[in-house]
């Protein structure tokens, strides 16, 4: 794990994201969360229950509602090539339920463990939530 900032994208599994998105939206004027999610899945970055403890997927559900929502900023590219990515109900839920999960987990599980001494994190992941549930609830 190799991390040198607080957001998802800002790490060695969020670039693998970012490298997913970036191949799957290459010509494209737009791309779904449902799109996004089911790519991160088929790609072995995401799986399908938000309970489970997996570090990698915890990242990678962040790593695209920060994709979803726009906080890009910090990216070579924060227009990712000119795409835009459309909430989905489905889509947006899936995220929205993971960092729900996360969120609520606690310090039992690793993504918190290793992140949870820097309240940044916490701030951040929760952001994202509340920003991905606004989305939703705008549909």
């Amino acid at each position: 794990m190799g991390a040198w900032g607080v957001k998802a994208l800002q790490s060695d599994e969020g670039l693998e994201v970012l490298a997913l998105v970036e191949e799957m939206s290459e010509g494209r004027d737009q791309v779904t969360a449902d799109e996004l999610v089911n790519a991160a899945r088929t790609a072995g970055l995401l799986g399908g229950d938000p309970t489970e403890d997996e570090y990698l997927y915890d990242v990678t559900a962040l790593a695209l509602a920060e994709i979803l929502t726009g906080d890009t900023a910090q990216l070579a590219d924060p227009a990712c090539g000119g795409t835009l990515f459309v909430p989905t109900p489905a889509g947006t839920a899936a995220l929205v339920t993971w960092l729900t999960q996360l969120r609520d987990a606690g310090e039992d599980r690793e993504f918190l463990e290793l992140r949870s001494s820097d309240p940044r994190h916490i701030k951040h992941l929760t952001a994202a939530l509340e920003a991905l549930s606004r989305m939703q609830e705008a549909r």
